[in-house]
């Protein structure tokens, strides 16, 4: 009774977290984190009556559906970095090629493992490249707190709710796939309950963050990242400058 009620609520939510953005128009301002909202609405909606009619089918469309859950989080990741950077353009450029090679560097793991595996399962792949690319998306998206705590970066109540609710959410993903993965079919069923129930907090929090259109301040704090960025950026030319001729001064004869 606890997981269907568990299952009710959180579609109940998410609906009201999507028909509020409509109402204020938030769905423009933050496209990526809506259509994860609508993938996991529409997702939910489609497993509940597959697990109570058709529950052989349950397992292998509930880690298909995962894995595109996680490639389209992954948006999540990439949106945040690029709304919180936005007055920082030569940060954030560097902030995009990171994170592109990041997700391309642990997709090609992942796959690499699945080839070269003999006793592939797609369950088994599902599994590993869930846990291991949220890990990838917490540790980046903490880095960047840390960056915005550092510089003092005014982010709006709307970006601390979709960055507060994402980490909660992966936080717990982890830490349930790692206990899943070492435990196995000894998994204690209380501790399964806990996920849902974490999830049901991040919509309370992303509902009442995103209820009204609250954006960052207009302030000058966060200036000090854009001026280290390019000292570093003008100190890495100097010194590929510098290495450049001194390769060059080596090959001559």
């Amino acid at each position: 009774m606890l997981s269907l009620a568990l299952w009710l609520v959180g579609p109940l939510l998410e609906s009201a977290l999507l028909v509020r953005a409509l109402q204020i128009g938030l769905i423009k301002r933050y496209k990526l984190f809506y259509l994860y909202a609508v993938w996991v609405l529409v997702r939910d909606l489609c497993l509940i009556p597959i697990y109570h009619f058709e529950p052989q089918y349950y397992a292998s469309v509930y880690w298909y559906s995962q894995f595109c859950s996680v490639l389209v989080g992954c948006g999540i990741v990439w949106e945040v970095y690029k709304l919180t950077l936005t007055r920082f353009p030569g940060a954030a450029q560097m902030a995009r090629n990171v994170l592109t090679f990041i997700f391309i560097l642990s997709a090609s793991r992942i796959l690499a493992n699945a080839w070269n595996d003999p006793n592939w399962r797609p369950a088994k792949t599902a599994f590993d490249a869930e846990r291991d690319l949220r890990i990838v998306q917490i540790t980046v998206l903490l880095g960047l707190v840390a960056l915005l705590r550092y510089y003092a970066v005014p982010v709006g109540r709307n970006l601390n709710g979709i960055i507060a609710g994402y980490a909660t959410f992966l936080a717990t993903s982890v830490g349930h796939l790692s206990l899943m993965g070492s435990l196995g079919h000894v998994f204690p069923k209380v501790w399964q309950n806990l996920q849902p129930v974490a999830y049901i907090t991040v919509l309370l929090i992303w509902c009442g963050s995103l209820w009204h259109y609250a954006p960052a301040a207009e302030s000058e704090a966060g200036t000090g990242l854009e001026v280290d960025y390019q000292a570093l950026l003008a100190r890495t030319r100097r010194r590929l400058a510098a290495t450049g001729n001194y390769l060059g001064r080596s090959v001559r004869p």
